[in-house]
């Protein structure tokens, strides 16, 4: 097996563990229920952050040039 093969093995094999424990703390109930829930919306909301917050510091940081042929804009 390649690396690249092993490390799609692993993935797979830590997105069942969490898919079970998702599964068991929503049966569990009590406080378990909320934290399902609650868990994978924070770290969701998290990663649309950071994705948003990388893309406007990539805009906001590139510079823009003007070709001599483009008309000018008034």
């Amino acid at each position: 097996m390649t690396k690249f093969q092993i490390a799609g093995a692993v993935i797979s094999f830590i997105c069942l563990v969490l898919a079970g424990l998702f599964i068991w703390g929503l049966v569990a109930g009590g406080d378990w229920r909320f934290w399902a829930i609650a868990a994978p919306v924070i770290v969701g909301f998290s990663a649309v952050l950071g994705i948003g917050f990388s893309i406007g510091r990539l805009m906001a940081s590139t510079q823009v040039s003007k070709s001599p042929d483009s008309p000018h804009e008034e």
